[in-house]
C-alpha cells in the first residue's frame, strides 16, 4: 500500500468523509463536535500556559513567544482528526465537497455546520469553566489570554473575516493532507505544518478562538458581546467561505464533478445539431460492442464536437 495518496484520490476521500458526516444523526454530530471543542481547548490551554512560562526568553523577542504557542497548538487537530471528532471548520470543507460530488444534500450540510459549530462552542465552554476549577487559570495564563483577546477583538470586521478565510484555507489543507498520508507519522506532519503556520501568521480560526476568548470572558478582560461581534461571527463566516467555496469548490473543479466532461442536453439527441451529423446512442452502442476498434479520424472529430464541460 502506498504511504501517500494522489491528490485526486485524496479529494474523493474528502468528499466521502463529508458524506459520512452528513449521514450521521444530529445527536452524534453534536457529541463528536462537543468532544472536538474539548480537545481544541486542551491544546489552547497548553499553548497559553507554556508560551507564558518563558517571559525572560520572550522579552524583546515576541517571535519566540508566538513560535512556542504555534509549535504546541497543532495537538488539537491531531486529537480531533485521529479520534473521529468533528470540527465545524473542517466540516465546512468535507460536507460541501460531498454536495459537489452529489453524495449529500445541501440541507444536511447546513445542519452539520450549525450543530458542529454549537457543539464546538459548548465543548470549549465546558473546558473554559473546567480550567479555573482545576486551578489551572494562573496569572501567567490569564495574562497571555487577555493579550490575545485584545488582539483578536481590536480589528475591523472585514479584516477578521479575511483572516478567517486564510485560517480555514490552512485547516482545509491539513484535513486534505491527512487524507493523503496513510501512516501516523505522515498524518502528524500533515496536520502540524499548516496549523502551526496559521497560528504563527496570526490568522483567525473560530473554533480555536472559542476557548481562547472564553477564558478572558470568565476573567472579566473582555465582554461576550464584543467577542461575538468582533471575532466569532466574522471569523466563522471567513472560515466557511474558505472551506466550502475556495477549497472544496476549487478541488471539485480540479479533481471532481465540477470539472468533468459530460454531454450537455443538446448533445444527447442526434437530431439536436445538424452540424454534428452523428447518432450518439448508436455511437455509444458501437463503442461498447467494439471497444478495441479504432475510429476514423473524421468520426472521432465529429464525436468530440458533441461534448462540453458540463457538471453531471
Amino acid at each position: 500500500m502506498s504511504l501517500i495518496k494522489a491528490p485526486k484520490e485524496a479529494y474523493l476521500g474528502l468528499a466521502e468523509k463529508g458524506k459520512v458526516i452528513c449521514e450521521e444523526s444530529s445527536l452524534k454530530v453534536f457529541g463528536q463536535a462537543f468532544t472536538a471543542g474539548c480537545y481544541i481547548s486542551f491544546a489552547g490551554l497548553l499553548s497559553l500556559a507554556m508560551s507564558g512560562s518563558v517571559p525572560t526568553l520572550a522579552d524583546g523577542n515576541p517571535g519566540i513567544h508566538k513560535m512556542i504557542f504555534a509549535l504546541l497548538f497543532p495537538l488539537n487537530m491531531l486529537l480531533i482528526n485521529l479520534t473521529g471528532g468533528i470540527l465545524c471548520t473542517a466540516a465546512s470543507a468535507t460536507a460541501p465537497a460531498a454536495v459537489y460530488e452529489k453524495k449529500a444534500k445541501t440541507i444536511d450540510v447546513l445542519r452539520v455546520l450549525a450543530i458542529s459549530w454549537l457543539g464546538n462552542l459548548l465543548g470549549s465552554l465546558l473546558f473554559a469553566a473546567f480550567t479555573p476549577w482545576c486551578e489551572l487559570n494562573t496569572d501567567v495564563t490569564g495574562q497571555v489570554a487577555a493579550a490575545l483577546a485584545f488582539q483578536k477583538t481590536s480589528k475591523p470586521f472585514l479584516v477578521t473575516f479575511a483572516k478567517g478565510i486564510g485560517a480555514n484555507w490552512m485547516v482545509s489543507v491539513a484535513v486534505f493532507l491527512t487524507g493523503t498520508a496513510q501512516d501516523f507519522a505522515g498524518k502528524t506532519m500533515a496536520i502540524y505544518l499548516p496549523i502551526s503556520a496559521l497560528v504563527m501568521v496570526g490568522l483567525e480560526h473560530a473554533p480555536a478562538n472559542f476557548y481562547l476568548l472564553l477564558l478572558p470572558i470568565f476573567n472579566g478582560d473582555v465582554s461576550f458581546v464584543e467577542v461575538l461581534l468582533k471575532n466569532w461571527i466574522p471569523a466563522t463566516l471567513g472560515n466557511f467561505v474558505a472551506g466550502g467555496l475556495i477549497f472544496a469548490g476549487s478541488y471539485s473543479f480540479f479533481f471532481g464533478r465540477l470539472g468533468n466532461r459530460a454531454p450537455c442536453e443538446q448533445c444527447k439527441t442526434s437530431s439536436s445539431s445538424p452540424s454534428i451529423g452523428i447518432d450518439l446512442e448508436a455511437f455509444r452502442t458501437k463503442a461498447q460492442d467494439e471497444p478495441d476498434r479504432q475510429l476514423p479520424a473524421s468520426e472521432n472529430v465529429r464525436s468530440l464536437r458533441c461534448w462540453c464541460y458540463h457538471p453531471h
